[in-house]
C-alpha cells in the first residue's frame, strides 16, 4: 500500500504537540485551536463548517453544588434522626437516592437547563468528505472535543469522590428501610463511619473549580490528533461512505457541543445506519476501551458498532476492551446515543498513573506514545473499511 493511504501515528502526534495548550471555553487558546483545526480540515480538502453554539454553565457548574449542598443535610439526618424519625428519613433518603441515580443518565427533558443563567459561546467545527448519505451504505459521525480544562481534583478522584458519595447514600438508605421494616438500627459508629466519609466526599466535589492551565494533551488534543490523519486517510483513499467530522467545543462544560450539535441536525442522519465513534483520552497504555454502557443502572449504547470493532481489533490482534462507565465522567457520546444512534467511545486502556494527570497541568503531549496511537488509528481506519 501506498504510504500516504496508511494511517500514520507520527502524524497523529505531530497534531496533538501543536494543540497541547490550555484552551477552555471563551479562552484565547479556544480560538487557536478552532483557527488550527479548520485549517488542517480545509488543507485536506473537506468541506468545512462553523457553527457557533450557546451555553451555559449552570448543568457543569451549578447544579452539581446545588444537588450535593442539599444531601448534606439528609446525609446527616439518617445519624442524628434515623431512629426517632424513621419513615421521614427513610423517605427523604429514597427521594435523595432517586435523584442521584437519576442524573448518572442522559435526561432529555432536563436539556433546557442549558439555557439557565449566564450565555457562553463556542464553535462546533464541522467537516464532511462530501459524499452523499444513502440506505445501501452506513455513515459515519466522528467525535472528538477540542477544549480542556484544569480542576482541583483530578478527573479519577472526581469519579471516585462520585462513586463513593452514591455508595454513601444507598448505604444509609439500606439502613432506613431496614429500621423502618425490622426496626432493627446498626451501631451507631458505622452510621455515624458512612455518614461522615459520604459527607467528606460531598464537600469535596463543592471544591472542584473549573480553570484553564490543563494543555490537555491526552484530554483531549490526543482525539482531536487522531482525528486529523483518519481524516487524511479517507480523502487520500477517496472513502466512498459519508464520512462526518465534528470537533465539539464546551465538552468540558457538560457535553454542550455535542449537545448542541445532535439537536440541530439529528433527523439529517438515518439512525439505523449511521454509527457515531467518539475519540476522547487516546495514545497511552497497549490497548483500547470501548465504552458501551453508562449510568445506573446502565445503558447500552451500541448493539453492531461493538461487533465490528471487535472484529476489526481481533484481525489486528489489537487488544480491545469493553467498558461501563456508571458516574462522574461526562462524554460526547451520551447526548447522541439519547437520540438513538448507536455510539461509543475510544479511549485508552491501561491508562494507569495518566488517570491523575487528567484536567491538571500535567497532562501534556508527553503522555503520548504512538504505538499506543497507531492501534487505535488502525483499528479505526479498519472499522470505517468494514461498515
Amino acid at each position: 500500500m501506498d504510504a500516504n493511504l496508511a494511517y500514520d501515528a507520527k502524524r497523529a502526534y505531530h497534531h496533538i504537540k501543536q494543540l497541547a495548550f490550555p484552551r477552555l471555553a471563551g479562552s484565547i487558546g479556544e480560538a487557536n485551536a478552532q483557527a488550527y483545526i479548520v485549517k488542517h480540515f480545509k488543507a485536506l480538502g473537506l468541506e468545512v463548517s462553523r457553527e457557533t453554539f450557546s451555553f451555559t454553565k449552570f448543568p457543569a457548574e451549578v447544579l452539581p453544588r446545588i444537588l450535593c449542598g442539599l444531601f448534606v443535610p439528609v446525609v446527616l439526618s439518617v445519624p442524628w434522626f434515623g431512629e426517632q424519625f424513621s419513615i421521614l428519613v427513610c423517605l427523604a433518603c429514597l427521594l435523595s437516592l432517586s435523584i442521584a441515580l437519576l442524573f448518572t443518565q442522559w435526561q432529555k427533558q432536563f436539556e433546557g437547563l442549558y439555557n439557565v443563567g449566564r450565555r457562553h459561546y463556542s464553535e462546533n467545527i464541522v467537516a464532511t468528505n462530501g459524499v452523499e448519505q444513502n440506505r445501501d451504505t452506513p455513515s459515519l459521525l466522528f467525535v472528538a472535543h477540542y477544549d480542556s480544562k484544569s480542576q482541583i481534583l483530578p478527573i479519577a478522584i472526581r469519579a471516585v469522590a462520585y462513586g463513593i458519595a452514591i455508595l454513601g447514600l444507598i448505604g444509609l438508605t439500606i439502613t432506613t428501610v431496614i429500621q423502618v421494616i425490622t426496626f432493627v438500627w446498626l451501631p451507631d459508629y458505622i452510621v455515624w463511619s458512612v455518614a461522615g466519609i459520604t459527607i467528606f466526599c460531598l464537600s469535596l466535589l463543592q471544591i472542584n473549580f473549573t480553570q484553564n492551565h490543563s494543555p490537555g494533551g491526552f484530554d483531549n488534543a490526543s482525539g482531536v490528533g487522531v482525528m486529523l490523519e483518519v481524516a487524511r486517510v479517507v480523502m487520500a483513499r477517496g472513502e466512498k461512505k459519508s464520512i462526518t467530522f465534528l470537533t465539539a467545543g464546551a465538552e468540558e462544560y457538560g457535553m454542550c457541543g455535542a449537545l448542541r450539535y445532535i439537536q440541530k441536525h439529528a433527523d439529517e442522519y438515518d439512525r439505523n445506519h449511521t454509527y457515531v465513534i467518539n475519540l476522547d483520552g487516546l495514545g497511552v497504555g497497549n490497548a483500547v476501551n470501548v465504552i458501551t454502557r453508562y449510568g445506573i443502572p446502565p445503558i447500552h449504547t451500541t448493539r453492531t458498532l461493538a461487533e465490528v470493532l471487535r472484529t476489526s481489533a481481533k484481525s489486528l490482534g489489537i487488544k480491545v476492551s469493553e467498558r461501563y462507565l456508571p458516574i462522574g465522567v461526562g462524554l460526547d457520546s451520551i447526548p447522541i446515543a439519547s437520540r438513538g444512534f448507536e455510539v461509543v467511545t475510544l479511549t485508552a486502556g491501561d491508562v494507569g498513573s495518566v488517570a491523575l494527570k487528567i484536567h491538571s497541568k500535567q497532562d501534556r503531549s508527553n503522555l503520548i506514545h504512538t504505538e499506543s496511537l497507531q492501534q487505535v488509528g488502525a483499528l479505526i481506519v479498519d472499522v470505517i473499511e468494514r461498515t
